[in-house]
This record gives C-alpha cells, sequence and structure tokens, in this order.
C-alpha cells in the first residue's frame, strides 16, 4: 500500500480521498480549515457516518490530519492536490511550512486542480529535483467523486503515468492526453466546451422569448439542432428554476477566466460566456450550480428599442454608394473609409471610443466603473472596459495582493500603465520597475512583460492600449525566472 498525503478537502476532495483510504492505503491529510480534516479524518477511522466516500471497498488504511502542508508531504509516496485555484495551489507550496520546502525526491505530485497550463508550469518548475509532476484535472462531480467514475486528463512522463495508474484508477478513468501541462490544457478545452453550450442555449431562448415564440415552441425548434440534448437535459431546471448544486457557479467563472486567459488569440464566444459568468457571480449566484446561469440570461432585461443596432443602408454594386444614393445622385461614400465624402475629407465625425457611436450623434458620454463592463482574469482579479474600440482600450484592473499577470506580449498593441492605487511591478526581461500611485510605465508592442502586486495591499491601475489587445496576445516564457 501507498502512503499518500492529500490536500484540499472541499467537496470533491473529501470524496476522492476516502476512496483511497477505503482501498487500503494510508492517508495524511491538510486542509485550510482544520476542522474539515479532522472530520473526515474521524469518519474513516471509525468507519462511521460518511464512510461511504471511501467507497472502494477494503480495510482501509490509516488516516492522520498534518498541521501544515510540508508536515503532511514529507514522508508521502505520492502527494494529491485538489484545489480551489492558482493562488490556492501557490499558497500550499511556498513558504517554510509549504510542500516544495519539504518534499523529498522519488515523490510524485498529482495535481487535480483547474488551474491550467501556466500555473501548472509554474508548480513544476517550483519543485525541487527528483520530483515527479503528474497534472490530472477531472471531469465530473459529487456523484462521479463518490462512485469513482470520474473522467482524469493526465499529462506527465509516460513512466510515472503508468506507474500511478492503479492510484489514479480507483478515482475514475484516466485519459492519457500528453505530457505535463495537457492535461491542464485538456480541462479547459473540456470546460470551455461545457460552459458555452450554456451560455449558447441560455441566449438561444432568451432570443426566442424576444422574438415571441411561446417556451414550448423554443424547446421544440431547440430539440431539432445540436443543442438538443443540452436544452432535453436542462429543460427541468430552467422550468422549475431550481438548479441543484454540483459544480458551483463561481468556480465556474474562474475557469472561464482562466480559458480567456490562457488563450493565444481572441475568443469571443468564449469572453461572452466569462463576461456572463462573473455577471452572474456579481449578483449573487456564486454558490448556485453553473447552470443558473441559464435562470441569470434569461432575467436579463430586454434591450430598449433606442438600444438596436441601426441597419445599415444597402450599397450599390456599381457605385458603392448606397442605394437610394445612386438612384438620386447623392454624395457617394468615401471608399477607403465608408464615410461620406464630405466627412471622409474632414476627418469626422469620429466614433466615441466607448460607444461606438459617432460624437456628432450624441453628448460626451460619461463612463464610469460602475457601469463599465465587468470581467475577471486570474487569480480573482477585476477589469473594467472603460473603453474599447479597436483603435483604443482603456481598462481599469484590480489585483488582489500576491498575484501577477502571467508574461505574455502583444504584437501590436502599445500600452501604458498607470497605478491609481497600491503598487505594482512591471517586469520585462532582466528588469524590473517599481509603480507608486501616480507612476505609469509604457510597454511597447513586442516586448514580452508581467506586472505584479507584490505589496500586502489591493493593487487598481489603468491599461491603455492601442490598437486594442483583442486577439492580440501571446503568452511566453521569457523572462520567467
Amino acid at each position: 500500500m501507498t502512503t499518500v498525503a492529500w490536500i484540499g478537502l472541499g467537496a470533491m476532495g473529501g470524496r476522492m480521498a476516502g476512496r483511497l483510504a477505503g482501498a487500503g492505503h494510508d492517508l495524511v491529510l491538510w486542509n485550510r480549515t482544520r476542522s474539515r480534516a479532522d472530520d473526515l479524518a474521524a469518519r474513516l477511522s471509525t468507519g462511521g457516518a460518511g464512510t461511504s466516500e471511501a467507497g472502494a471497498g477494503g480495510t482501509g488504511g490509516s488516516v492522520r490530519v498534518a498541521g501544515t502542508p510540508g508536515e503532511a508531504v514529507a514522508g508521502a509516496e505520492v502527494v494529491f492536490l485538489m484545489l480551489a485555484d492558482p493562488a490556492a495551489v501557490r499558497a500550499v507550496s511556498e513558504g517554510p511550512d509549504g510542500l516544495v520546502a519539504a518534499v523529498r525526491p522519488g515523490t510524485t505530485v498529482i495535481d487535480m486542480s483547474t488551474i491550467g497550463p501556466a500555473a501548472t508550469a509554474g508548480l513544476r518548475e517550483s519543485l525541487p529535483g527528483g520530483v515527479t509532476l503528474i497534472d490530472a484535472p477531472v471531469l465530473g462531480s459529487l456523484a462521479e467523486a463518490e462512485s469513482g467514475t470520474l473522467t482524469l486528463f493526465v499529462g506527465g512522463p509516460e513512466e510515472a503515468v503508468e506507474r500511478q495508474g492503479p492510484l489514479l484508477s480507483l478515482l475514475g478513468a484516466p485519459v492519457r492526453v500528453g505530457g505535463t501541462g495537457a492535461g491542464a490544457a485538456a480541462k479547459l478545452v473540456a470546460n470551455g466546451a461545457l460552459l458555452g453550450v450554456v451560455g449558447v442555449l441560455g441566449e438561444s431562448l432568451a432570443l426566442a422569448d424576444d422574438l415571441g415564440l411561446p417556451r414550448e415552441v423554443a424547446w421544440q425548434v431547440l430539440a431539432r439542432t445540436p443543442l438538443g440534448a443540452q436544452a432535453e437535459r436542462r429543460r427541468a431546471a430552467v422550468e422549475s428554476g431550481s438548479y441543484p448544486p454540483r459544480f458551483a457557479l463561481a468556480m465556474a467563472a474562474k475557469d472561464s477566466a482562466l480559458i480567456t486567459q490562457a488563450a493565444g488569440r481572441e475568443l469571443r464566444l468564449a469572453e461572452g460566456v466569462r463576461d456572463w459568468l462573473a455577471d452572474a457571480r456579481a449578483a449573487g449566484l456564486g454558490e448556485s450550480d453553473y447552470t443558473a446561469l441559464l435562470a441569470h440570461i434569461l432575467s436579463a432585461p430586454a434591450r430598449s428599442a433606442t438600444d438596436a443596432t441601426p441597419v445599415r443602408s444597402v450599397t450599390d454594386a456599381a457605385s458603392g454608394k448606397p442605394a437610394s444614393d445612386a438612384a438620386s445622385g447623392k454624395p457617394a461614400s468615401d471608399a477607403a473609409s465608408g464615410k461620406p465624402a464630405s466627412d471622409a475629407a474632414s476627418g469626422g465625425p469620429t466614433p466615441n471610443a466607448a460607444s461606438g457611436r459617432p460624437v456628432s450623434d450624441a453628448a460626451p458620454e460619461v463612463v464610469s466603473v460602475a457601469g463599465a463592463p465587468h470581467y475577471q482574469w486570474g487569480d480573482g482579479c477585476d477589469g473594467w472596459r472603460l473603453a474599447d474600440a479597436d483603435g483604443l482600450s482603456v481598462i481599469e484592473e484590480r489585483m488582489p495582493p500576491g498575484t501577477a499577470e502571467v508574461w505574455h506580449l502583444h504584437e501590436r498593441a502599445r500600452q501604458f500603465f498607470y497605478v491609481l492605487d497600491g503598487r505594482a511591478v512591471m517586469r520585462t526581461p532582466g528588469r524590473e520597475a517599481e509603480l507608486n500611485p501616480g507612476d505609469g510605465v509604457e510597454i511597447p508592442p513586442g516586448l514580452p512583460h508581467q506586472l505584479a502586486n507584490v505589496s500586502a495591499a489591493e493593487l487598481r491601475f489603468l491599461a491603455v492600449s492601442g490598437p486594442t489587445t483583442r486577439g492580440d496576445r501571446i503568452t511566453v516564457t521569457q523572462g520567467v525566472e
């Protein structure tokens, strides 16, 4: 039998750890909330209430609780991590009482958290020599964790994966997807599809409502599309308004932010789902099941007629003028800009960067964080799009203490970062610049960089980009220590 350290005993982690104990493996448990580890150890040791979490049968191995992550891993052959996000993984890894300081050469660390490839690479680089990392995030929820029928996306060295196959198989069906980091990548792809389908279903039902189709007709229509199976599965929840919790919406919002952050290109559908989930979380649905996103989308207020996208004139194929102008002889549009020729010559009217409407069509708009589109990214970071046009992006962002961007560059966009509150460090290859309130720094296109909040206080700053950084972000390893 194997001595296993298990770090992270949430609803999923507790059930999964219990299966290993039930199969006879010796467990050392650690959890940030000590009482959760104590309660699970007592149930598994005595065979009392809750030992159904063990599920795998057998006589059961020994179970004890450690006081620190370092104590938990000190004598372990295998270390499992099942944590909420990259920040949680760093918290248990770093410091004198952390995993990295205590883990022994020859140990295998199996990270089952959904943290993305960048954080997985950071964990691998932090581990001492002789320690192997396998990333094996899971697809499934509480019932699958209880019964050992999860899907495990496994990345890591082939020999190590084969050696740990019996342990992994107690938890579900391992699917080998590549080397270290491939499991983390596969999980983001799977969750991107899962969350995207729910978002498209919600918007399809909302569209049907806006177009006056009875809900029963909408279900019939969707049954004849690729969404049919998902629509049938979610119909009862939509009609009852009850979304039994399996996968917390807050965790889905975190995963969605990881997806858009990890992507090397613009993913407009994924960004839309990310924004919907962030809005739903802000509306108090974070602890609800992620499918409560359907209710949030369907409850969103209808757009007023004045907000509708204006109908564009059809152009005459021969002249390039609006069809009505081609017949009447009115001034033609400028071929390069599409503006009326008089506007092209004079340079106006210019679109407002926040609204996209011509300046001449409306008074200057006051933009505030309170009304700006909001999104979440990274480890609990927030952003508000104050201006969002092709030629200009202005974003106010908030970063909690100890957080940092991944190293990246922009091929086209030139950026200016301006600190409003807190203290930041801007890292570029071989250099660091400390930024205090009122300080700013310019980052030209092509320069790898990383903004970090190294202080104990919240950081707020403006990121001004021209042109927009949408679709212009490349994650890099250059400059990473």
